[in-house]
């Protein structure tokens, strides 16, 4: 039969009571800490699953990233706030501009295009303008057929197109311009100025495709207002080509 006496005990036990005591207490105090650390372990891991997850929710339909705040992503889609829904995002493209001369001598604008929708273009309006080397805007008599016509800064026109999806437009001829010297079989238009241009812009206002669907500029009217008929920085003129148009379609 043991003695139960707690002096004894302790004394049986090798230590005193206050060493007991206080191992008892050191050993309550190590089991706090550990249950302490364990349960930040578990929130950080909990919490590298939770932001995991809400990565993966918010990403788009095919596997990339959603985008949000920017209205196209590199991938060529335009998405809405939740990234669930999407508009295709084509384009069209200026290569260039420029005045070239048939046979005679007859000078014209010819201009380049590309189309990167899925659908043929049918039919353009556009704005063509004319630079001299200085970058000066030129008021051109664009239409010298029409004797009637006025010289201006600007010349809109409709063009019928057959231009197939990923299709660079690569066609002889253009926009013919008079001169006077050459054109001597040609209605007189006074003097043109043709032979001043050095640069020409065109501005794709209106573009009709093949399925009846239609794309307005809506940029045409800024763009507008910043060109026609004002003073340019010639590199502003260079660099204006390639001329890209976003071609956003319901």
């Amino acid at each position: 039969m043991y003695n139960t006496n707690p002096d004894l005990k302790c004394l049986l036990d090798g230590r005193m009571p206050e060493e007991r005591i206080t191992t008892i207490m050191n050993t309550k105090e190590t089991n706090l800490v550990t249950r302490i650390f364990s349960c930040f372990i578990v929130f950080v891991i909990v919490t590298l699953f939770a932001i995991t997850a809400i990565a993966s929710s918010e990403s788009s339909p095919n596997g990339g990233p959603a985008v949000k705040d920017k209205q196209t992503s590199d991938k060529g889609y335009i998405w809405k706030n939740t990234g669930a829904e999407r508009k295709t995002a084509m384009s069209i493209v200026h290569e260039s501009a420029d005045i070239l001369y048939y046979e005679d001598g007859s000078p014209y604008i010819h201009d380049i295009l590309t189309n990167n929708t899925d659908k043929t273009v049918t039919e353009t309006q556009y704005c063509m303008l004319a630079y001299d080397e200085n970058g000066l805007p030129l008021k051109l008599h664009w239409n010298f057929l029409d004797s009637s016509a006025e010289s201006s800064f600007e010349n809109v026109v409709q063009s019928q197109e057959n231009i197939i999806p990923g299709q660079t437009q690569d066609y002889r001829g253009g926009w013919s311009l008079c001169d006077g010297e050459i054109m001597e079989d040609f209605p007189k238009a006074g003097n043109s100025g043709v032979n001043q241009v050095t640069y020409v812009l065109f501005c794709l206002e209106q573009v009709v495709f093949e399925d009846g669907s239609v794309w307005n500029n809506p940029d045409y009217e800024n763009w507008f207002d910043t060109y026609a008929g004002k003073e340019m920085e010639t590199d502003q003129l260079q660099n204006y080509y390639p001329y890209v148009y976003q071609i956003v379609l319901d």
